[in-house]
């Protein structure tokens, strides 16, 4: 499987790793995800991405919270540096043209049930 992980991303380790930091990243832009969806949207294993964020929320960076069956992640608004962190990773996320383009294809909502697909 060919990694998706941004140019940008590809260089920065800004944040130890750049899968770390490209989740980092997916999460401010995207606000809220699940690890699955990470994983597919950025061309990295699931259990990758399950590391990475079990050690986020042990930091405190992120929290999740269960939804049905899926366990929905975000930044945590009550970590101490989180207003610096979000703008940060929003200036970075705004440089890095490849990973918008692969969240913008997410869908945000669910298809409404015997709607035709594509």
């Amino acid at each position: 499987m060919e990694p998706r992980v941004s140019q940008l991303d590809q260089r920065s380790q800004l944040f130890g790793s750049r899968n770390r930091t490209a989740v980092l990243v997916a999460l401010r832009l995207l606000e809220e995800s699940y690890p699955s969806e990470l994983a597919a949207l950025l061309g990295i294993r699931l259990y990758t991405v399950q590391q990475i964020l079990r050690s986020l929320e042990a930091e405190a960076v992120i929290v999740s919270r269960a939804l049905g069956r899926t366990r929905r992640v975000s930044l945590n608004p009550r970590f101490i540096g989180y207003a610096e962190l979000a703008e940060l990773l929003w200036k970075v996320g705004q440089q890095d043209v490849e990973l918008q383009r692969a969240l913008g294809t997410k869908r945000r909502r669910p298809r409404r049930a015997g709607k035709p697909g594509l």
